[in-house]
């Protein structure tokens, strides 16, 4: 009997699978809300779907304001990328849960967007519903410039099969004994990309902003030797919260270098060269829209990094007063306040874990003994 090979090429359709697993909490998943009425604004480029409670209170007002924001922004981003989504982008907004983000699903034109301002120590202020939507749909716009293929084939499937060689008449071939399958991805655009572009947006929008905050996270990083590399750069994976943000924060500073160095069409031309079926790194895709390898563009802007913030710092450094440390665990140390007799501080912290999720803590004011943790 013939000895049976399968060579299969597999291209995937647009579909969202949900595991299913008993050991994922019950707050991650998202449940309908039959007790809101939900309804929809259509304007020329968006559906923006908004809630009400049975007494008609609910986010109306910030749905109109997020429509209006959504076309201001729609001329420039798609401008400037070159690209307009084939569909009405929808945008839900939701207004019920104590929380704050945003979410673009480039592969489904759609976003969420939480209505709550986000807060944080490590950015400064901005207006949040200006920033979070231009932010989430430069990533619709900059992540479908950079795809390989359209939006509706995020993988395609290599698959080899191979039989037993089976000798007997009555049998076409024998079981699998060889099954092989490779992804190819059509987009390989670096996470630190993705969130610089949607915080740099273009340059007169300005809707979100360098500020001290993202100055000074770089900056410590920069002095101390401590830049995430490249590669580092590409994922969230492996990293806590503040490295997390630090890709957030790199992301941006190294988006807005390649504007002030190649022109702002800098982001979108990279952006393209990531589009190429031939580029499946930011060291290639430099080399296309650039001409010059993504390692060097790398090294020279951490090489203009380090040369501003040792000048600005020359000084500062020369007349260092250094306090001493009661506490070095945790990068989330905050609020202090003295005791009455000024024997005790508390403040709250994220101290031995790697995310933010804060506990009260009261320590020796002369020591750094922890007296309680609630």
């Amino acid at each position: 009997m013939r000895r049976a090979t399968r060579l299969i090429l597999l291209a995937t359709a647009l579909v969202t699978a949900i595991p299913a697993s008993a050991q994922v909490s019950p707050s991650l998943y998202d449940y309908v809300r039959s007790d809101l009425e939900w309804y929809t604004i259509e304007t020329d480029h968006f559906l923006v779907h908004f809630h009400a409670d049975a007494d008609g209170q609910g986010s109306s007002r910030s749905a109109e304001v997020t429509a209006r924001i959504a076309e201001e922004v729609y001329g420039p981003i798609t401008e400037l990328y070159g690209l307009e989504p084939d569909t009405k982008v929808s945008i839900i907004l939701k207004d019920f849960e104590d929380y704050s983000n945003g979410a673009a699903y480039f592969f489904d034109n759609m976003i969420e967007i939480w209505a709550p301002a986000l807060n944080t120590p490590l950015r400064g202020a901005h207006a949040w519903l200006r920033n979070v939507i231009t932010h989430e749909f430069t990533h619709i716009v900059q992540l479908q410039a950079a795809m390989k293929s359209g939006r509706r084939v995020p993988f395609v499937y290599l698959q080899y099969l191979d039989y037993e060689d089976v000798r007997r008449p009555d049998v076409l071939y024998g079981y699998p004994n060889v099954i092989a399958s490779y992804p190819v991805p059509v987009i390989s655009n670096p996470a630190w990309m993705a969130e610089g572009t949607a915080q740099f947006q273009r340059t007169e929008i300005g809707y979100d902003r360098w500020d001290a905050h993202r100055d000074m996270i770089l900056r410590t990083r920069v002095l101390e030797g401590e830049v995430l590399s490249i590669e580092e750069m590409g994922g969230f994976y492996s990293h806590n919260s503040l490295e997390r943000e630090t890709v957030y924060n790199q992301g941006f500073a190294l988006s807005q270098y390649l504007a002030a160095t190649y022109g702002e069409r800098a982001v979108a031309d990279l952006s393209a060269a990531l589009g190429r079926w031939r580029n499946w790194n930011f060291e290639r895709a430099a080399s296309d829209a650039f001409g010059v390898e993504g390692a060097r563009v790398f090294d020279d802007w951490l090489a203009t990094l380090e040369e501003s913030y040792h000048a600005e710092m020359e000084g500062r450094l020369a007349a260092l007063v250094e306090g001493r440390t009661l506490v070095s665990d945790g990068f989330y140390n905050q609020h202090p306040q003295f005791s009455p007799d000024g024997n005790r501080i508390a403040f709250v912290s994220n101290r031995g874990q790697d995310f933010s999720r804060q506990y009260l803590y009261v320590v020796d004011a002369a020591t750094g003994e922890t007296l309680a943790q609630t």
